[in-house]
C-alpha cells in the first residue's frame, strides 16, 4: 500500500509540531526545577521548610504512615538559621507527640476490641501515654504555630 503525498506531509508536519511541543514543555520544566533567580539559598531552605510543614499540616490523619513519612521529611529539612529551627523542631515535636499518641489509643482500640480483651490492666497502659502525649501536643502546637508566622515574618523580611 503506497501512502499519499498529502497524508505523508500531514504526518510529518504533526510529528514536527509534536517534537516542537515536547521541546517547549522540557524547557518549562529545565526552567522550573532550576533554582529561582535572585533567590538565595536561605530563601530557599525557608521555602522548602515551609512546604515540609505545610504539607504535614495539611495531611489526612489516616492512613498514619502517610504522615509518619511527611514528619520524617520535616525532620530532615535542612534549618540554618534560628527562625528556621524554631520552627522546624517545635512544630516536628508537636506532630511527634500527636502521632506517637494516636499510636498508642490504635494499640489500645486493638486491645479492647479483641475478642480475648485485654489481659491485664497493664495492657491499657499505653491509654495513660496516649492521653499524656495528647496533652503535650496540645501544649506544643500553639507554640509551633508561633514559630512558624515567625518563620513566615522572616522570610518576607529576606
Amino acid at each position: 500500500m503506497t501512502a499519499r503525498p498529502g497524508a505523508t506531509r500531514s504526518a510529518s508536519a504533526a510529528g514536527t509540531a509534536a517534537r516542537r511541543a515536547a521541546a517547549a514543555l522540557a524547557a518549562v520544566a529545565a526552567l522550573a526545577a532550576a533554582p529561582a533567580c535572585g533567590r538565595s539559598a536561605e530563601e530557599q531552605e525557608v521555602d522548602a521548610l515551609l512546604h515540609a510543614i505545610d504539607a504535614l499540616r495539611n495531611a489526612p490523619s489516616e492512613p498514619r504512615a502517610g504522615r509518619e513519612a511527611l514528619l520524617a521529611e520535616l525532620e530532615r529539612q535542612p534549618a540554618s538559621t534560628p527562625p528556621a529551627a524554631s520552627a522546624r523542631d517545635t512544630c516536628a515535636r508537636a506532630y511527634r507527640l500527636l502521632l506517637e499518641a494516636t499510636a498508642a489509643e490504635a494499640r489500645v482500640r486493638a486491645l479492647l476490641e479483641a475478642p480475648e480483651g485485654p489481659a491485664a490492666l497493664s495492657d491499657l497502659t499505653d491509654l495513660a501515654a496516649a492521653d499524656a502525649k495528647v496533652k503535650e501536643s496540645a501544649e506544643v502546637m500553639p507554640r509551633c504555630a508561633e514559630a512558624l508566622a515567625g518563620l513566615r515574618r522572616a522570610r518576607r523580611g529576606m
